[in-house]
């Protein structure tokens, strides 16, 4: 063995072989490794596959001097003639990592895969109060991975960034005991370049954390070098925020978040409207029949403007849910919009955008050869749970940036849009073409990366100057590294399990309870933009008591709820009972029948009136704190999920879930003052004790403020009392919310 030991952590290397065998953290008396011999110390992927054999192995370690720290040398020689080499440096509480790979075969390199750490151990007895948190989606928390994770092959493989429909939206996650201890893994990486965050059970049956480095340029000869280190670093226990808070450290002085917070750009770009003015956002109304009694409906019963991303069925050429989308321009105009929708939407302050399915591409259609030309073309191993069968524009290819420009300002000039969407595009691809006939190398990486950040700055200030005014921009999903450029995102999360996509290769955990949805992006970007949709929600009673928690957590945790139509019609209207038709639509669903439920839309509004009232400040634009610790009670929900595709396993599913009755966050606004929000999604009241702890450092535990707000939309003062032990006491009415301030330092 040979090993780097600063007195806090210890790390040790087989001789023989290189791959890691101990990770100590001393002070703790925590050994994260298990096994004693076993694994891989790499893996290199060439066009033969995946491999992590070696000929020759040699290392050394130096000593600490000179004020740097001590570190150790690994190379590896395979027979193939690839040389690995990694170096490894402590400091405090941490060893950062580097490696690279340099190519004296004539194969072909993909990726290196460094540091693997294979074998982890349980951190806390037998696994019992263990977590992984991960930014799979937007994050994701899995109680006890060591045993949810049991079958070879199972847990979070191939996890790609930047790339959050199927993978990873930020760069670190972390493995910890509660109140024990545990590890925080992430990549300082402010480009964007290719990488896979893992962690699951490997074929050996150990559980392992690594990161798989993408090649950008595949070839003979070539290797790779990332320019940036992976940090392994030691933590508390505390929970999922401590990782979250060492990742946002770094992540807020990238050049994602240099235009600077989300409250200064909306109120200097002009487009304060989408922060501000929008409480509910619908998502797949039909653009080009009319649906003007559903959303005069809507606003009887919600009461605030809403925010409407209407359906793709406004194109010249069909552009539909798995029955063909348009190819170059001829295929997008004329525009097909019903003129009484967009009437009806601007009557009540309304604002909408079109849905676009932005990269792909009709090959047969208009321009069908310049498309050709210009298609992404994937690598056989795409290291993703998504199969990218769909015909894509390669965005780096000059045809596909000009395209792009020349449709969207041809929208802006005929329609007036007040933003635009954008399906299928850049935080759902993968950064990945092996056409190197685009002006990229084969791989690409970050070049891909920065086209898709061109084209959308170029065609956003194409947008502005023929609309005279900023267009907002949003995309399905979203990463890190588009915070600058995207302003809204549609994500569906925060409606499992009744939703589709996102994190559907968790869902029996999920409906299990044994995972859940995290806030893992807005804790660390909230304050920076951008805003997100989500809820897949629908006003009947049918998709069951879940909606009611859902909508509080998806407000709570500063979103716009979404209403959903793409699957499933909408609800059926008083006085005859009336759904839209299945042919009016660009998926072909099957009728319902379910009743609008004025019930439930006023609850909606009472989130939505908060959005834009009382709560604004700090759901539109503040920074995520830690939340409150207390005592609440726990419910059973059942839910119904029927908006999907019909071929899909998710398709009519139900069930029931055991969540908390109370859902409560907490904000620091701009302006310093703290906002505390209560919400009991439950049909009960709940009487709650909670300490007031200072929120942040130096704030008094005192609320000068609490506000109780009810469907009714009426706001009163909370009763506030002090328990035998201090604790605020205070209870909360059913299926009411509260808000409790504490004043500015």
């Amino acid at each position: 063995m040979f090993a780097l030991d600063n007195g806090r952590i210890r790390l040790e290397w087989n001789e023989a072989d290189g791959t890691v065998r101990r990770l100590r953290d001393a002070g703790k008396d925590i050994d994260f490794i298990a096994e004693p011999d076993g694994g891989e110390p790499f893996r290199l992927e060439t066009d033969a596959g995946v491999s992590g054999a070696f000929e020759t192995f040699e290392w050394s370690v130096s000593e600490e001097r000179d004020g740097r720290p001590a570190e150790a040398s690994l190379r590896w020689r395979t027979a193939a003639g690839f040389t690995v080499r990694a170096r490894a440096a402590l400091d405090e509480d941490g060893v950062s990592f580097r490696c690279e790979a340099e190519n004296g075969s004539g194969e072909r390199l993909h990726s290196l895969e460094y540091p693997v750490f294979a074998g982890l151990n349980a951190i806390t007895d037998e696994g019992r109060d263990d977590y992984l948190a991960h930014p799979f989606a937007t994050g994701v928390l899995v109680r006890r991975p060591s045993e949810r994770f049991a079958a070879p092959g199972s847990g979070l493989r191939y996890m790609p960034y930047p790339e959050s429909f199927s993978g990873a939206s930020m760069q670190f996650f972390a493995y910890y005991g509660l109140s024990r201890g545990g590890l925080y893994f992430g990549a300082a990486d402010g480009e964007g370049h290719p990488k896979w965050l893992n962690f699951y059970r490997n074929e050996g049956g150990t559980l392992e954390a690594s990161f798989i480095h993408g090649c950008e340029d595949i070839g003979p000869g070539k290797g790779l070098a990332p320019s940036y280190p992976v940090r392994v670093a030691l933590l508390e226990g505390r929970g999922w925020h401590e990782a979250a808070d060492l990742y946002k450290a770094w992540a807020v002085r990238q050049k994602w978040c240099a235009k600077g917070l989300a409250s200064d750009r909306a109120a200097a770009e002009g487009f304060r409207w989408l922060y501000e003015e929008m409480g509910v956002a619908t998502f797949g109304i039909n653009a080009g029949s009319d649906r003007t009694p559903w959303l005069r409906a809507y606003h009887d019963h919600v009461g605030t403007p809403m925010f409407h991303v209407l359906g793709p069925d406004w194109t010249n050429a069909p552009q539909t849910f798995g029955r063909g989308v348009p190819g170059g321009f001829d295929d997008w105009f004329p525009t097909r919009f019903n003129k009484d929708n967009l009437a009806c939407m601007k009557e009540y302050g309304d604002r909408f955008a079109p849905f676009e399915f932005d990269y792909l591409y009709n090959f047969k259609g208009a321009d069908g050869e310049l498309g050709r030309a210009a298609a992404q073309k994937f690598p056989d191993n795409k290291k993703s749970v998504d199969a990218y069968k769909f015909p894509f524009l390669c965005p780096a290819h000059p045809y596909a940036h000009d395209f792009h420009v020349k449709r969207d300002e041809e929208l802006a000039r005929t329609d007036d849009v007040d933003a635009i969407y954008y399906d299928i595009s850049a935080n759902n691809i993968l950064k990945v073409c092996m056409d190197d006939s685009h002006g990229h190398p084969v791989g690409a990486g970050r070049q891909i990366e920065e086209a898709y950040r061109r084209n959308y700055a170029d065609t956003k200030a194409a947008m502005g100057s023929v609309a005279g005014r900023y267009v907002p921009m949003g995309t399905e999903m979203m990463n890190e590294t588009m915070l600058d450029v995207i302003d809204f995102y549609q994500a569906r999360a925060g409606g499992q399990p009744a939703a589709p996509l996102e994190l559907w290769p968790l869902r029996d955990l999920l409906k299990s309870g044994e995972a859940e949805l995290i806030p893992l992006f807005a804790y660390v970007y909230h304050e920076y933009g951008a805003l997100r949709m989500d809820g897949w929600g629908k006003l009947t009673e049918e998709i069951g008591s879940l909606y009611f928690y859902t909508v509080a957590r998806t407000y709570l945790w500063g979103g716009l709820y979404e209403l959903n139509y793409e699957y499933s019609p909408m609800e059926a209207l008083p006085p005859d009972g009336r759904e839209n038709a299945p042919e009016e639509h660009y998926y072909t669903f099957e009728p319902r029948g379910y009743a609008f439920s004025p019930e439930r839309a006023a609850y909606l509004g009472l989130y939505a009136k908060l959005r834009i009232g009382a709560a604004n400040k700090y759901w539109a634009y503040g920074r995520m704190l830690p939340p409150l610790k207390f005592e609440r009670d726990r419910m059973r929900a059942e839910w119904f999920h029927y908006n999907h595709g019909k071929e899909t396993p998710e398709y009519n599913d139900s069930g029931e879930l055991e969540i908390d009755a109370v859902v409560h966050s907490a904000w620091q606004s701009m302006d310093g003052s703290v906002g505390l929000f209560f919400a009991n999604a439950s049909d009960a009241p709940q009487r709650l004790r909670v300490r007031l702890e200072p929120a942040v450092p130096g704030k008094l535990g005192v609320a000068t403020g609490a506000l109780l707000f009810a469907a009714d939309g009426a706001a009163s003062t909370l009763a506030l009392g002090r328990s035998e032990t201090g604790e605020t006491e205070f209870e909360l009415p059913a299926r009411s919310v509260a808000m409790l301030e504490l004043p500015p330092l």
